[in-house]
């Protein structure tokens, strides 16, 4: 029996400039965590959660992010399940960023998958546990059919795995499989890959252009 997971980066966040609203007290890591749903990012993710290709899931996973949880909500309550969290779903952690600028970040990030900061993973630390995680669900959710709520990043990370990776003029991660785009260098929000399996292999992957 193969099992479909459904990979969704969660929907629009409220803008990285209001963060500082959170708690000023907060590190940026904290107050990344505790990102919220914008208005529109709120009525997304429930639009989402009533497409066709969205019905009949038999259980919802996410990360531990505020975000990604707002996003999985919608999900849990159109499919009457409820949302389990692995934090192994989180977003990849920055660390110390110090004087970097999060664009040369990012940047050194793209191009060295082992590159990191103090206190923060670099890719192929978050695509380990994020394989992990996948591994897990699929011991699981043999079968079924799943939605499993994560980020940008970490699902960049854990999709290279299987897919070719190449960049863009801007240096973005592209990623393909069987010559089909999956990631063209940016992630909407929400954004929605289908991934097939057979047992713990992949069969499948494709980008639903769904909302």
């Amino acid at each position: 029996m193969n099992t479909i997971i459904y990979l969704i980066r969660h929907s629009e966040p409220t803008p990285k400039a209001n963060l500082k609203f959170i708690n000023n007290k907060d590190s940026f890591q904290v107050a990344n965590e505790k990102a919220f749903l914008s208005v529109s990012g709120e009525k997304r993710a429930e639009e989402l959660s009533q497409k066709d290709e969205l019905q009949k899931i038999d259980a919802v996973y996410s990360s531990n992010y505020v975000r990604a949880l707002g996003t999985a909500k919608y999900i849990a309550l159109e499919n009457n399940t409820i949302i389990n969290v692995d934090e192994r779903l989180n977003e990849r952690k920055i660390g110390e960023i110090g004087e970097l600028s999060p664009n040369e970040f990012e940047r050194l990030q793209k191009k060295d998958f082992d590159f990191k900061l103090s206190g923060g993973e670099s890719f192929n630390q978050t695509k380990k546990r994020m394989i992990e995680a996948v591994k897990s669900i699929l011991m699981f959710e043999t079968g079924n059919r799943v939605a499993v709520v994560s980020h940008g990043t970490a699902l960049t990370a854990l999709l290279s795995t299987w897919c070719e990776i190449g960049y863009n003029y801007d240096e973005d991660i592209i990623l393909s499989y069987n010559e089909k785009t999956i990631i063209d260098g940016n992630w909407t929000a929400p954004h929605v890959i289908k991934v097939e399996f057979e047992g713990m292999s992949v069969k499948d992957i494709e980008y639903l252009n769904i909302i």
